[in-house]
Order: C-alpha cells, then structure tokens, then sequence
C-alpha cells in the first residue's frame, strides 16, 4: 500500500470533462489521497463533479465554472 499523489493538471480536467461530463472529471481524479496543483476553479469543478445532485445538472454548474455559460 502506498499513497496515492495526483498533480491535477487544468487542461487535462477540462478536456476530460469535454469527453465525458463531470464522470471523466471523476475518472481523472481516480483514488488519489492528494491532490496538488488545485486552484479555486478546479476546487469549484471537483465540488460540483463530487456533491449530491443530478448529473444534467452536475454538468451545467461546471459549463457555468469553465465557459461562464452553461449553453455548451
């Protein structure tokens, strides 16, 4: 067993989240323990690819935080 660093990378969690919605924000995320590299907009996405809601909507807040429009 170790501990499992990640080094999130922004264009890497938007292209994955144009491939696949907030699932491949999850997916790129995968178990990491750590996470560094994070600044308020990738704390934002991650917020709302993790939190309690629908996923239409999941996928419309994070349009909202990348393109400041949710018509994407």
């Amino acid at each position: 067993m170790g501990f499992n660093k990640k080094f999130i990378k922004k264009e890497e969690l938007i292209r994955r989240f144009r491939l696949e919605g907030y699932q491949g924000v999850i997916n790129y995320i995968g178990n990491s323990d750590t996470l560094f590299g994070l600044d308020e907009e990738i704390k934002n996405i991650l917020d709302f690819a993790y939190c309690d809601m629908c996923p239409t909507k999941k996928n419309m807040e994070i349009n909202k935080i990348i393109y400041g429009t949710e018509d994407m």
